[in-house]
């Protein structure tokens, strides 16, 4: 069975065991860096948000031995788990007034996007560009989000300054930055207890949000690269680990800029899922000149 028999396969079984009320549709998404993915959007009549599923990893799972009866529930169980209780109110997309508290950013790679770039609101950073998003709801399954489009800044007759202008008010406080070792994060990964305090032999630290989503946008805030090279007391070099995170590593504790730019290009192509890539480059913050540069 080809990946496309396998997506209608599979809704089938997935109409088939949710019931009436429920309606499905096969849908192609542009995901970052230009990656395009099929899903399973699926929508209650009684609710107008709604979640869609993404197949390609349940495929893989397919052609390792699971039966396409396992997947299938497998994928109702999610939807329970990720569904909304409740209907938005699409109007308020088209108030600003109530919109303006709940617009963030995030950072996404300039060239890979170019596309994607024609149609969306940016302001241009290094390699990357500076985009924007509506942040409905925080919960633990996740959080429900909305892309600023071209079309909702003329609605709200704003300029892609104010709105930049906004998003830098705003992101630190939806989505606060968080500065670690990385013995601690990978400590928590683990369940078990860990100080956050900067040691003399740590060498590595980790930059993101509490929710780890969109945290590379983190290197933004207003003051935040400046800390950490007082903390530090020295200058650093950043590592795009992905869109929800970046590496730190103090100048002296590094090895020299071309093995990490083998470092992030090894990660990126081996690690970190295509839509999940920030960027191939290295940064470098210079305290003194308070400049994160390429």
């Amino acid at each position: 069975m080809n990946y496309q028999q396998f997506v209608v396969v599979i809704k089938e079984k997935v109409a088939l065991s949710l019931g009436s009320g429920i309606d499905l549709q096969i849908c192609t998404t542009l995901k970052n860096n230009g990656k395009e993915r099929i899903g399973l959007s699926i929508s209650d009549q009684h609710v107008n948000i709604y979640p869609t599923i993404y197949l390609e990893e349940y495929y893989k799972q397919f052609q390792n031995g699971h039966s396409v009866d396992l997947i299938a529930k497998s994928i109702v169980d999610v939807y329970h788990e990720v569904k909304f209780e409740h209907t938005w109110k699409v109007d308020c997309i088209k108030n600003f007034s109530f919109i303006k508290s709940k617009i963030t950013y995030k950072l996404i790679h300039a060239q890979k996007n170019n596309t994607l770039l024609k149609k969306i609101p940016h302001i241009p950073y290094l390699d990357l560009a500076i985009v924007f998003y509506i942040l409905f709801d925080v919960d633990e399954s996740g959080t429900a989000t909305i892309p600023i489009t071209n079309e909702l800044l003329q609605l709200w007759e704003i300029d892609v300054n104010h709105l930049h202008q906004i998003a830098m008010e705003n992101s630190p406080q939806l989505l606060p930055a968080t500065f670690k070792p990385m013995r601690t994060v990978i400590a928590e990964l683990m369940d078990e207890s860990c100080d956050e305090f900067v040691q003399k032999d740590d060498i590595m630290f980790v930059l993101t949000n509490p929710l780890r989503t969109y945290g590379a946008a983190c290197i933004l805030y207003n003051g935040i690269l400046e800390q950490i090279a007082s903390q530090l007391g020295e200058n650093f070099y950043i590592l795009p680990s992905s869109i929800h995170e970046t590496i730190l590593i103090p100048e002296s504790k590094s090895p020299i800029k071309e093995d990490l730019q083998e470092m992030v290009l090894e990660i990126n192509t081996t690690q970190v899922d295509a839509e999940e890539v920030l960027s191939d480059s290295v940064y470098y913050y210079d305290f003194e000149t308070r400049e994160l540069r390429l």
